[in-house]
């Protein structure tokens, strides 16, 4: 009887880890990408040189994360496009936001991986080589 209550209390335990792993499986970065969606969404600036600099931060911040992990800065910018999609669907004409904004945030909109690049060539390629039956 004490043999199946410990190993009830094992598997409860591994139930337990495994939930606990599994919230923290959502990466870092795409949290992050969200979280800073959020913050350029509802900022607002006193002059255009501090949304300039404020801007200019952010594209220093996203090329950094790409030269020192390339696969956590994807997971980011598939982040920031979701976020940014979802808010442009909410925001209608009731948003303001600024040209810089836009400038920035049309970047999210059309961003796509190098391997979604990759692999919609080697598609298009295939169909381009096919043979052709008339």
């Amino acid at each position: 009887m004490r043999l199946r209550v410990q190993i009830v209390a094992l598997l409860a335990l591994g139930v337990i880890t495994k939930i606990s792993v599994q919230d923290n499986e959502i990466p870092f970065y795409e949290k992050q990408a969200r979280k800073d969606a959020q913050h350029e969404q509802l900022s607002v600036f006193l002059s255009m040189e501090d949304e300039k600099g404020f801007w200019k931060d952010q594209t220093s911040y996203e090329n950094d994360l790409e030269t020192q992990d390339n696969a956590s800065y994807h997971i980011y910018m598939k982040a920031k496009q979701s976020a940014y999609s979802e808010h442009a669907q909410s925001c209608g004409n009731h948003c303001e936001h600024s040209d810089y904004y836009y400038q920035r945030t049309s970047l999210y909109f059309t961003y796509k991986a190098k391997q979604d690049i990759l692999k919609e060539a080697i598609v298009e390629a295939q169909q381009i080589a096919s043979p052709r039956i008339l």
